[in-house]
């Protein structure tokens, strides 16, 4: 088994411009963020205080709300960036080789998916740390203790698992490297939407609030949010009053609410999150016993 990941890393990054264009998409994503998604919360937040002026802890909660979603964008894109070496391997038929090895499919699948995995989460880790240095300058990492960073590498690789399991099942249809890219750019939009990181939850109509709430990702996403925000959020709104904070934290997916107004807990989302996971998984499976 870790030979085959160790060859799924080999080929990935043999072609060293593609990797390095990897890294250089992630800084770019985080330059656009800094240039047009944050202003405009900022003014919004400006609104709700009765202020003319952004503070600095302002701009750097924004920063941190933006982080977060980028976040859960890298989670997945960088994950389905992975999984090109398996489509490669179909379109070169590389993969018929394998059958007549004495490795099993399972296996060969499970160095695939093992490989996007922990390339998702040392890629996700990367993007949120450098951000955060970007955006807050890097002193703001000490801001976070021990505990907080595990936090964080815990809902980053468990982002990066369930966009495994979500793109298998589409993966499974797959066959050919135009096909792939069109999917990534597809899937990278869709998420960004989806996920409440390119518009704001609060932002949208209500039936539209309920389908990204559910959406597992949004779900992660809010709890970086969570983690990330949760200091700057108190001093910003030291002084305003609670439903003030309470309306921020729900129009910016900070909570998340159901159908009844009432608040997802976390223990609740990462169960939500961990049952999708299994449901997505056991559909690939079927469609791949299907396909047989």
């Amino acid at each position: 088994m870790f030979e085959l990941i160790s060859r799924n890393r080999k080929v990935y990054t043999r072609d060293r411009l593609a990797f390095f264009m990897s890294f250089l998409s992630v800084i770019i994503l985080i330059l656009v963020y800094q240039v047009f998604l944050g202003q405009i919360q900022i003014d919004a937040i400006k609104a709700a205080l009765n202020s003319d002026t952004a503070s600095s802890d302002t701009i750097q909660m924004v920063n941190y709300w933006l982080i977060s979603g980028l976040t859960t964008i890298i989670s997945m894109t960088s994950t389905l960036g992975a999984f090109g070496v398996m489509v490669s391997d179909r379109e070169k038929k590389l993969s018929e080789d394998f059958k007549v090895s004495p490795i099993s499919n399972f296996k060969v699948e499970l160095g695939y998916a093992i490989f996007a995995i922990l390339f998702g989460i040392i890629m996700t880790m990367f993007s949120c740390i450098f951000a955060i240095g970007i955006f807050n300058g890097f002193s703001s990492l000490l801001d976070y203790s021990m505990m907080d960073y595990l936090t964080i590498l815990g809902i980053v690789s468990l982002g990066t698992v369930l966009s495994s399991a979500i793109i298998l099942p589409i993966l499974a249809f797959i066959r050919t490297s135009s096909a792939f890219t069109t999917l990534s750019t597809i899937v990278g939009t869709f998420i960004g939407f989806i996920s409440g990181v390119y518009l704001s939850i609060g932002s949208v109509g209500e039936t539209l609030q309920q389908v990204m709430t559910w959406f597992p990702l949004t779900q992660v996403n809010a709890l970086l949010k969570q983690v990330l925000m949760k200091e700057s959020i108190a001093q910003v709104f030291d002084k305003a009053p609670i439903s003030v904070v309470n309306t921020y934290k729900e129009s910016y997916g900070v909570v998340l609410q159901n159908t009844s107004g009432e608040q997802l807990s976390n223990q609740f989302m990462l169960t939500y999150i961990s049952i999708v996971i299994v449901a997505l998984l056991l559909l690939h499976f079927i469609i791949k016993k299907v396909k047989k």
